[in-house]
């Protein structure tokens, strides 16, 4: 019996989430990342750009309203309102439900593929509105520290952080994405996320396939924080696991940190 109550409780909790994500209010966005201050909230944040707290917290995939200073949040740049993702929904049918193309949807949570889950946060564009979003425009790309990128741009970043580090502390997962970047701004690097992350033997999880497995949301944060300029491994171009690195080569490279299971190096 207790699990029964447990399940009906659960779904309940779902059915809810999904209920007053369908009647929230259309609210214009106006940044695509804010840096939390000192004295922050999200209540405040969400008044500053006129969107909710709850929105706030589960389009970041926030488990709590709990945030600090120097953290990146991502504040959706064009009008819409959360959507959670219940049983049954497909991309498609979200867009018929809201009057937008399933393809707006896609390009303003920067997602690459159809493959939704329960329970997943999407933002979903007012309609006729994407133009205004750098991300919903096919070919069109956002720039910070002098990197352009894209919305798959930021998808390929968060595969490889979900590939290469899940499981590592936070702090880890923004660097494997910072030491990305990094090389994107070496000249012995290809000058594009996608070159290096496809490069040659360059990393594991691309010729092992791992690369294509969904990431969670903090893979999605660990990657705009990167984008936003946040680098714990201190300007590093190398990063591996000493337990598991088969090549002698590694070694000779200069380490700089070592956050969790990883040594980054120059």
């Amino acid at each position: 019996m207790a699990i029964r109550k447990g399940k009906k409780g659960l779904l309940a909790g779902l059915v809810l989430a999904f209920l007053f994500a369908l009647f929230l209010s259309s609210r214009p966005a106006q940044a695509a990342t804010y840096t939390v201050q000192r004295g922050d909230t999200l209540y405040l944040i969400g008044q500053r750009y006129n969107i909710g707290a709850w929105e706030l917290q589960i389009i970041n995939g926030l488990p709590d309203t709990w945030i600090y200073p120097g953290q990146v949040l991502w504040i959706p740049d064009v009008p819409g309102r959360v959507h959670v993702v219940s049983p049954g929904d497909t991309l498609f049918l979200i867009g018929q439900w809201y009057g937008v193309p399933y393809q707006d949807i896609m390009w303003v949570n920067g997602l690459s593929g159809s493959y939704i889950y329960p329970g997943q946060a999407l933002w979903i564009p007012a309609a006729g509105k994407t133009a205004a979003s750098p991300a919903a425009s096919r070919g069109s790309t956002a720039s910070r520290g002098g990197i352009s990128y894209s919305a798959q741009d930021v998808d390929l970043l968060a595969r490889l952080v979900y590939a290469e580090a899940r499981g590592e502390p936070y702090a880890g997962q923004v660097a494997v994405a910072a030491v990305v970047l990094n090389r994107v701004r070496d000249g012995r690097f290809p000058n594009t996320i996608a070159g290096v992350i496809y490069e040659p033997y360059a990393f594991e999880c691309v010729s092992n396939g791992q690369i294509w497995l969904q990431p969670n949301t903090t893979a999605y944060q660990a990657a705009r924080d990167a984008l936003a300029g946040k680098d714990p491994s201190g300007g590093a171009l190398f990063f591996w696991n000493p337990v598991t690195a088969t090549s002698p080569w590694v070694w000779t490279r200069q380490i700089i940190t070592v956050i969790g299971n990883h040594v980054f190096a120059i």
